[in-house]
């Protein structure tokens, strides 16, 4: 939190998540509780909140110039059900928008690509004499590299998935569609009793 709150500029590449600084609340809720199944009602809500706070960065005065790129399978993972993945779609439809967001999705199509080892975040800061920072989530822990040649490294990952990602006008047709995907998932629940022997009448 504290690194996105100085920087100027964060470039995020994520494989399986919606990226954390434009999940919903709801969002965030139901990757927490999947990601760490062992973790209270209490620790949920205050990782939370701490996702929440983390947003700010977007809304001040002088905003964070955000330019993130999902896989496709951040979309079409239903994370909480339906509605609320369709909250989430709506709120990556605002966020494309916003002038200092851009917003790119790899569709399943583009096949085998550089981002598939993984996720990682870089980070750009106002002071030239401060360096970019790359920022790893695993599993077996937060991982901060700084020098020059992984920043490097970074960087040109970052620009061949700019490459074979979608347009941002395309990315935001996707992500429309499918919002309208979940729409009708909303409208039209699968029923039980259309398959015998698990719960209708035939069970």
């Amino acid at each position: 939190m504290s690194f996105e709150a100085e920087a100027c500029a964060v470039r995020n590449y994520e494989s399986l998540f919606i990226p954390g600084l434009l999940q919903t609340e709801d969002y965030a809720r139901a990757v927490i509780k999947g990601v760490l199944p062992m973790a209270s009602a209490r620790e949920i809500e205050q990782r939370v909140q701490a996702r929440v706070e983390r947003q700010v960065v977007l809304g001040k005065a002088d905003p964070l110039n955000l330019w993130a790129i999902m896989d496709e399978a951040a979309l079409r993972r239903t994370v909480g059900g339906p509605e609320v993945m369709h909250e989430q779609m709506q709120h990556l439809i605002a966020a494309a928008s916003e002038p200092h967001m851009t917003l790119q999705v790899i569709p399943f199509s583009a096949g085998a690509h550089a981002g598939m080892p993984g996720s990682f975040v870089l980070m750009s800061f106002p002071d030239v004499e401060d360096p970019e920072i790359i920022y790893i989530d695993s599993m077996a822990g937060d991982l901060f590299l700084e020098a020059e040649a992984d920043v490097r490294r970074y960087g040109a990952i970052f620009d061949n998935l700019r490459a074979v990602a979608l347009s941002p006008d395309d990315t935001s047709n996707l992500i429309a569609s499918v919002a309208k995907e979940l729409l009708q998932q909303r409208k039209w629940p699968m029923r039980r009793d259309c398959f015998p022997g698990r719960g209708g009448e035939n069970a």
